[in-house]
């Protein structure tokens, strides 16, 4: 039950992560054949080299041993959860290695001055709850609630690189939802800093921007702050 609990769980690992380095980790395919002392032995040698791997933080070398380990006895079930250990924190690592210094957070005045001046053109998601959504909302925004953004990834632009702005009431709950669609592979994700209150704040204190020439700042400078 551990295995197939297991596999169901890389199957999810795969598509949550894809977007780490490119690859996500497979899981190794267990056989029916019934191990030998020395495969059990090899098994534990395996193990405890993953297991050291992995508190070295050397994820991949966790892996790699560990589906090792399970190549050589499958019917042991600790190799199998430091293996699911290790593939979430590899996924984990590269993506807080990557991370930017703002951390993917596009400013208001930001946003408003592309939206004026169609220097960008963002695909808004709202992952707030259809009666926030109701009561007000961004222009052109669709409402995808966090909890049901995975049953409604076809709702999102087919490009992997299509700018995506993501927005809650305060940047909390998009927060997770901008985790998810980096790992995804949207690499053009970005959510809105402050979220919708501060967007009403700055709109409410603030005419609009005058469209020109005036070159909007490209969101992908790491000067937007921390």
């Amino acid at each position: 039950m551990k295995k197939l609990t297991f596999l169901v769980s890389m199957l999810l690992l795969a598509i949550l992560f894809a977007a780490c380095g490119g690859q996500s980790a497979t899981a190794p395919a267990a056989t029916a054949a019934t191990p030998t002392p020395a495969n059990t032995q090899a098994y534990w040698d395996l193990y405890n080299q993953a297991e050291q791997a992995y508190r070295n933080a050397d994820y991949q070398q966790a892996l790699d041993l560990s589906r090792q380990a399970i190549t050589a006895d499958p019917t042991q079930d600790a190799a199998w959860e430091l293996y699911s250990q290790a593939s979430i924190a590899s996924a984990a690592d590269d993506y807080l290695t990557n991370l930017p210094p703002h951390r993917w957070r596009l400013p208001v005045d930001v946003f408003v001055r592309d939206q004026v001046n169609h220097s960008k053109d963002w695909f808004i998601v709202d992952v707030r709850t259809p009666e926030e959504y109701a009561k007000g909302h961004i222009d052109g925004a669709i409402n995808i609630p966090l909890r049901e953004l995975m049953k409604h990834l076809d709702k999102l632009p087919n490009s992997k690189t299509a700018h995506i702005l993501l927005y809650c009431h305060s940047q909390k709950r998009s927060t997770h939802a901008l985790v998810i669609l980096h790992e995804l592979g949207y690499s053009k994700a970005y959510h809105l800093e402050g979220g919708y209150a501060a967007y009403q704040d700055w709109i409410s204190k603030n005419p609009l921007p005058t469209p020109g020439p005036t070159p909007t700042p490209l969101p992908d400078e790491p000067d937007f702050g921390c």
